[in-house]
């Protein structure tokens, strides 16, 4: 059992929490109980707060060097401990946020009006992104079986073979329907990716939220001198250090590697690493592996909790399979026969939460809808009342 309380009664007021002063102006009405936006309502370890608060004490937040062998030594340690993965300092290098570096990837392995291959579900931030950069999104649509969900190489492989098909956007463990990909799927996505020049992102931020940790593989095993690809990640998710922005990125191509300082430092003017952030990224890497185990342990009893309640109370109308990471739920409420408007406005209206709509994660719409277990266990029992109070009044009055 861990020693850590994740049930512990937390709150956002005062901090302007996105969770939940932002619920508002997306869902177009106040009061609801959010679960959609993916950080965690749990506390950031302690170690982690007291090696901010230590280097606030320094009073004294100028300009910071990232470059620097605490910092390559936490990110090194962890990974090799976690993961089993040995790196060298020339291959990890500090990066504003995840999404600039997946933006910046887009930019400049593709051209505008170019394609960027996105599996679908997808993450939403990627959709808005390729759009934003005005690139075209090229959906590669996952499979859905009892096994659950599968990559479709064929597909794949044909859209990687276009000449207007530039990069791949990869996320493992993907968000949001928290797969993990295979050591024998990743290799040969990377091989169709080197045969056909399509430029390779790999997003791994929800990395430690693998279950058992054992079961990942990162893309940075697979990855070979200068090959065309990168991996991203930080500690936004793990952590929950969303608004303290920061992430860093591995490469084993050395033109790439210049041509992104070039850019982060001359281009953009965002060379400056957050001084608080390295703070948090030593101490969480270097204490906070056991915290993050049982973390992950909370998660997966939550998880279970949610697969548990859909099976005895909401079978007729929704369907669950525990996901092998993440901390997001993908609930399909296909077998209810009902529309996604009709749902998605019940369950603000009826069940007063606020969980995200499957069709922002999709070029269509596909009767889903994500919800956040990243809280304490009264909470997501209250979270899940909300859905059962909603299907159970909506499936009568369409009986009825």
């Amino acid at each position: 059992m861990s020693s850590f309380d994740f049930n512990r009664h937390t709150t956002r007021e005062g901090t302007y929490s996105v969770q939940y002063e932002g619920t508002e102006k997306l869902f177009g009405t106040d009061g609801l109980e959010p679960f959609w936006i993916a950080d965690m309502d749990i506390e950031t370890p302690q170690a982690v707060q007291e090696a901010m608060k230590r280097r606030i004490d320094n009073g004294i937040f100028g300009y910071t060097k990232w470059q620097n062998p605490k910092f390559y030594e936490a990110v090194k340690g962890w990974w090799h401990r976690r993961f089993g993965i040995v790196l060298e300092d020339d291959e990890i290098h500090y990066a504003p946020s995840v999404m600039f570096t997946v933006g910046e990837a887009v930019r400049q392995f593709s051209e505008e009006g170019e394609g960027v291959i996105l599996t679908m579900p997808s993450y939403n931030a990627f959709i808005g992104m390729v759009k934003g950069n005005g690139r075209k999104i090229v959906d590669c649509p996952l499979l859905e079986n009892d096994d659950g969900w599968q990559f479709d190489f064929d597909h794949f492989e044909a859209l990687c073979s276009r000449e207007d098909v530039k990069v791949y956007i990869h996320c493992n463990p993907h968000n949001p329907t928290g797969r993990v990909w295979k050591r024998d799927e990743l290799e040969k996505i990377r091989e169709i990716c080197l045969r056909t020049g399509v430029f390779l992102i790999s997003d791994e931020i929800h990395m430690d939220f693998v279950r058992p940790k054992g079961q990942f593989v990162s893309m940075v095993e697979l990855m070979a001198d200068g090959d065309p690809m990168l991996v991203t990640t930080g500690l936004g998710k793990t952590f929950n250090l969303a608004s303290i922005p920061h992430s860093y990125f591995i490469t084993r191509d050395k033109a790439l590697q210049k041509k992104f300082a070039r850019n982060i430092a001359s281009r953009y003017g965002m060379g400056a690493a957050n001084s608080l952030a390295l703070e948090a990224i030593h101490a969480a890497y270097t204490e906070c592996g056991a915290w993050v185990d049982g973390l992950n342990s909370h998660i997966e009893e939550n998880m279970q909790l949610v697969e548990e309640y859909i099976t005895a109370h909401m079978s007729e109308w929704l369907d669950f399979k525990k996901p092998e990471a993440t901390y997001l739920a993908w609930i399909s409420f296909e077998k209810s026969g009902l529309a996604d408007e009709e749902v998605h406005k019940a369950l603000i209206d009826i069940g007063g939460i606020a969980v995200s709509p499957g069709h922002i994660y999709d070029m269509k719409k596909n009767r889903h809808f994500r919800f956040n277990v990243a809280s304490s266990r009264h909470r997501v029992e209250d979270g899940l009342e909300r859905i059962h109070r909603t299907f159970k009044k909506i499936t009568k009055s369409t009986v009825q």
